[in-house]
């Protein structure tokens, strides 16, 4: 079963389509998140830069463990990809597309000289049974490396990848520290300027939401919506 520990070491999760993970977690919690579906790929998608430090400790957290045997089978499974803004990532979650290369009728998704569809990056079957989006927010706040988006976007954002991760029959987990930070105005019109934090409206799309704090796992929310 799904778990953000170790064996042993902490609670296992409920099945989920959609997972948020927020506040100050422990970054080997995505990690070992990833490490709970063995029998399949995981895709992480992280918005540092793949030369960041932050980035970085994501890759350390997995040569840190004791990799051998069937934890070294499973990290093999944990693909890293860097899309460098909000359009790059959602480009990227679009083009996804789980297809039997091995079939004939295959082929033809090679072909796109008269298609404007971009190329799709192909993954066998059976598939993704994960995909991470770690801290999107840093597409909307992070001003000193690329212009920020505005924080309305982020709802856009993670709605659109919960469709398209959906199509490849995956679920969804997103690792986010400062999704807390951002703010969107209630009325764009309005000349008051009134702003409404974006992250209590995300239990509307989001299935399962958990909170870290600075001791630790404070609280584990599912949606009744859901």
């Amino acid at each position: 079963m799904a778990s953000l520990f170790p064996p042993g070491h902490g609670p296992f999760l409920p099945e989920f389509s959609s997972l948020l993970v927020q506040g100050p977690y422990p970054i080997a919690c995505l990690v070992n998140l990833a490490l709970s579906f063995p029998d399949r790929s995981v895709i992480v998608l992280s918005s540092c830069d793949k030369e960041n430090n932050g980035n970085n400790s994501l890759r350390a957290s997995l040569r840190e463990l004791k990799l051998t045997g069937k934890i070294s089978a499973q990290a093999d499974q944990v693909q890293f990809f860097y899309p460098p803004t909000a359009a790059h990532l959602a480009l990227l979650l679009s083009t996804l597309q789980v297809i039997d290369t091995e079939k004939p009728n295959s082929v033809g998704v090679h072909d796109t000289s008269t298609s404007s569809i971009p190329y799709p990056h192909l993954l066998k079957p059976p598939g993704p049974a994960l995909v991470i989006i770690h801290e999107p927010s840093a597409y909307f706040i992070n001003a000193t490396q690329r212009p920020p988006s505005p924080s309305s976007s982020y709802l856009s954002l993670l709605i659109r990848a919960i469709s398209l991760v959906s199509r490849s029959s995956a679920s969804l987990a997103v690792f986010d520290t400062h999704v807390n930070d951002l703010e969107m105005p209630v009325d764009p019109n309005s000349i008051s300027h009134h702003m409404q934090a974006i992250a209590p409206l995300l239990a509307n799309y989001i299935e399962l939401i958990i909170h870290f704090d600075s001791s630790g796992l404070s609280s584990m929310q599912r949606s009744p919506r859901h």
